[in-house]
């Protein structure tokens, strides 16, 4: 019972993911579907390939919007069968987005087509493809919307591109882009034609009237084309320098310790030892007293005799001032 779960589960995520592929990005869905697993059923078949996988030796299919559709063409194959399952009734984006450094694919250039009746985007974005068309059978086809579109070297290999054309419906943005086409169409039919919007836009026949075909009922209208000014000199492109990061250094306060005043105190004197004058003190005094000039030894008696005179004159005053 989980084993059935469990790729039930996986069948619904697998669809789910390319039916969201298939809306978002047309030729990644064709690629997926080119290489999924191994399918033989009356509505899907895998593509059976030669033994490096450059050449499809058997076409395989799918169902897309009721439709069996083409699987996509892997840009890696060279070569395709030329028969085609008469069960494929829509080529839709066959050999889409190829560029010019992808491989040219042969074997599709006399494929029956009578039996398809959507032709839409089959060379949609292809750069590399130039080859003779005018063997397919187009009398069914009802869609060939963007069959070209973008095709910039398609030009039906130089030929007249002579197709019966009287079931097509809708034409937009069939030659849209394909700046190498330049065929003439004027003998299509096109009475059933009722979109034909961006018809030849971009490609060399835009401008000639009498090389399109001859719409009953309706109009061409194309968007305009808006091209981007070309430069001469090459842009200089300049990048500037990063800012510098910026580096907040948080306020700091420096507190500095106090430091406890201590009193030195000096050993105290030995009272058993009688006091002596270092001899060094005494030296030093010696030194210095012969160091007296003669002059100032006699300045020193005459001011201590001044002193002592004034002293003895001013003791009786003294005395009578206190018996008062």
């Amino acid at each position: 019972m989980k084993k059935i779960i469990l790729l039930l589960s996986t069948n619904i995520l697998i669809f789910t993911f390319l039916t969201f592929l298939s809306i978002k990005w047309p030729s990644s869905i064709n690629y997926l579907q080119s290489v999924s697993r191994k399918i033989n059923r009356k509505d899907e078949k895998s593509h059976v390939y030669n033994t490096d996988k450059t050449e499809i030796t058997e076409i395989g299919y799918w169902t897309r919007n009721g439709a069996i559709t083409i699987k996509g063409i892997p840009k890696t194959v060279k070569k395709v069968s030329s028969s085609l399952p008469p069960e494929i009734t829509s080529l839709y984006g066959a050999f889409s987005y190829r560029n010019t450094d992808d491989v040219i694919v042969t074997g599709f250039e006399r494929w029956d087509t009578k039996n398809i009746t959507d032709m839409s985007y089959v060379f949609s974005n292809n750069s590399i493809v130039d080859i003779d068309l005018s063997f397919w059978d187009t009398s069914k086809v009802t869609n060939m919307n963007g069959m070209f579109k973008n095709a910039v070297k398609f030009n039906n290999g130089g030929k007249p591109l002579k197709w019966t054309t009287s079931n097509v419906e809708t034409m937009e943005s069939m030659f849209d882009g394909a700046t190498n086409f330049d065929q003439n169409l004027k003998d299509w039919k096109v009475d059933k034609v009722k979109n034909n919007k961006n018809f030849s836009r971009g490609s060399i026949f835009s401008n000639y009237e009498n090389k399109k075909p001859k719409w009953k009922g309706v109009i061409e209208i194309n968007d305009p084309i808006i091209k981007k000014p070309e430069t001469t000199v090459p842009e200089v492109i300049i990048h500037p320098s990063p800012p510098k990061p910026k580096v907040n250094i948080p306020l700091t306060r420096i507190i500095t310790p106090a430091t406890k005043w201590s009193p030195i105190l000096k050993p105290a004197p030995d009272s058993k030892k009688g006091l002596e004058i270092p001899k060094a003190n005494v030296a030093t005094t010696n030194q210095q007293s012969k160091k007296l000039s003669t002059p100032a030894i006699v300045g020193i008696v005459v001011g201590s005799q001044v002193a002592l005179t004034s002293l003895a004159v001013g003791a009786p005053y003294l005395i009578k001032r206190f018996k008062k």
